[in-house]
């Protein structure tokens, strides 16, 4: 058994989809209830997605798409479709910062469902880092 450094921050639903997946994938993962909540809305999403300063061609074409989309879900399929490999940590942040967490839950609910080994987990595990850092620095702004 190897113990993983980040918790898994689930939501109800996340965590039953995780203990769906085989023992092996879910050993040596800490899981952590997910209770923060935060009401997005197109109009916020908007405003954070006109202040973002990305420099990485592929980013700047996505925020021109996204910025035509009001549904978390229209916006979650166009980032499962946008290649993110060797975009920089920091347009990385900007983006899932603009994005927001309602946008992040629609990406992590599929990549969670579709783990197969402790790599797969690993990457789910920082967006539901990232997602849980927003829900806090966005819940003390509301």
């Amino acid at each position: 058994m190897h113990v993983m450094a980040t918790p898994l921050w689930l939501t109800a639903d996340e965590r039953q989809i995780f203990t769906s997946l085989p023992p092996s994938v879910q050993d040596g993962w800490e899981v952590r209830e997910e209770t923060q909540t935060f009401t997005d809305t197109a109009e916020r999403r908007n405003a954070r997605l006109n202040l973002m300063r990305l420099h990485d061609p592929k980013l700047l074409a996505f925020q021109e798409k996204v910025k035509k989309e009001s549904v978390p879900e229209a916006i979650g399929k166009l980032l499962e479709e946008t290649d993110m490999r060797d975009v920089a940590e920091d347009d990385l942040a900007e983006l899932f910062f603009a994005l927001g967490p309602d946008v992040l839950t629609r990406i992590i609910t599929p990549l969670l469902g579709a783990a197969k080994n402790d790599g797969d987990v690993d990457d789910v595990a920082s967006l539901l880092l990232i997602r849980h850092s927003l829900l806090a620095s966005f819940s003390s702004q509301s």
